[in-house]
């Protein structure tokens, strides 16, 4: 499968963290891709949050070698959320009021659709109940 992953922040902090639960799922995850030379997605919004995540912690440093790996990476895309799709996520914010879907969950929910992605690197349910699946272990 070639298909495009998208991978969140959850799932970024997982592979990066050594003390993260899904640590090695996660790892093992990223070596199929590796194998199957999928192309990898992520954010703007998913590159912050990860590194506010790992600020505190002993990965602060992978963080920022692994984000400049990702950003020369053949196999990475780095999408940019611009005005206008940032104003479709704050409306998909406000439309999903029944769900606890945060900001940066609504944009990258919306690109996965865009792109016709299925799947994601990703341990948070939010995108489970958008309709992908997810990747790791379910929080």
């Amino acid at each position: 499968m070639n298909d495009p992953v998208f991978i969140d922040t959850s799932g970024w902090i997982a592979l990066l963290n050594r003390r993260d639960q899904d640590h090695a799922a996660a790892s093992e995850r990223m070596d199929e891709f590796r194998r199957a030379r999928r192309i990898l997605v992520m954010t703007d919004w998913v590159f912050a949050e990860a590194g506010n995540g790992l600020a505190r912690t002993m990965a602060r440093l992978q963080f920022v070698a692994a984000a400049r790996s990702f950003l020369q990476s053949t196999r990475g895309r780095f999408l940019w959320i611009d005005d206008d799709l940032f104003h479709q996520a704050l409306a998909l914010y406000e439309q999903m009021d029944d769900k606890t879907w945060g900001l940066v969950d609504c944009a990258s929910i919306l690109i996965m659709q865009a792109e016709g992605m299925t799947e994601a690197l990703t341990s948070d349910r939010h995108f489970q109940q958008a309709g992908f699946r997810c990747l790791l272990p379910l929080a």
